[in-house]
């Protein structure tokens, strides 16, 4: 073979370790190495990536249950019966110290975390009634609620302008003679 060939003589044809590491673009352009789209995490060791995927797939747990649908789902696939799992909901009580209830989006969900201590809740949720019930109570307060904390703010702000009022003396007047 010349050494104008396209194929390596080193490989015999064979460009398996090529295509470990080399793939094509989409358009067909320029192929992409691989190595160079690898995402490098910044973690020390294997428990801390541990630790990190166990906190993300425990916060997306957390927030799902602030959606009465899963709930409801939950409870019709039995989840609720199962002592190991209503045991994981108690450990799941830590996410409402400050430090973790942080990273929460949907703060509901920790209020029906509570409420899924109660065995009487979790039977409930097998009842479609009660979870349409909960989900339109849901909607109701998150139409609501911030027309009602708007007014209520307002009447806070009126009351501390006449305290306010009330609390300033009454202006001096001159009068000599």
């Amino acid at each position: 073979m010349s050494s104008s060939s396209p194929i390596n003589e080193n490989d015999n044809g064979n460009n398996e370790n090529n295509e470990k590491n080399v793939v094509e673009n989409g358009d067909n352009s320029e192929p992409i190495d691989k190595k160079e789209e690898n995402i490098i995490l910044p973690f020390e060791n294997d428990e801390e990536e541990a630790n990190y995927l166990r906190f993300i797939m425990e916060l997306e747990f957390i927030q799902c249950l602030s959606n009465p649908r899963y709930l409801n789902y939950l409870a019709q696939n039995r989840y609720f019966q199962d002592k190991a799992f209503v045991n994981y909901l108690i450990y799941l009580q830590y996410w409402k110290k400050p430090e973790y209830a942080k990273f929460i989006v949907y703060p509901q969900s920790l209020y029906f975390l509570d409420l899924l201590q109660e065995e009487r809740f979790r039977q409930e949720l097998n009842h479609s009634q009660s979870t349409d019930f909960i989900h339109e109570q849901q909607f109701y307060h998150w139409q609501y609620y911030r027309n009602n904390r708007m007014s209520i703010k307002e009447q806070e702000l009126q009351q501390q302008a006449q305290q306010a009022q009330q609390e300033q003396p009454p202006p001096t007047t001159n009068t000599t003679v």
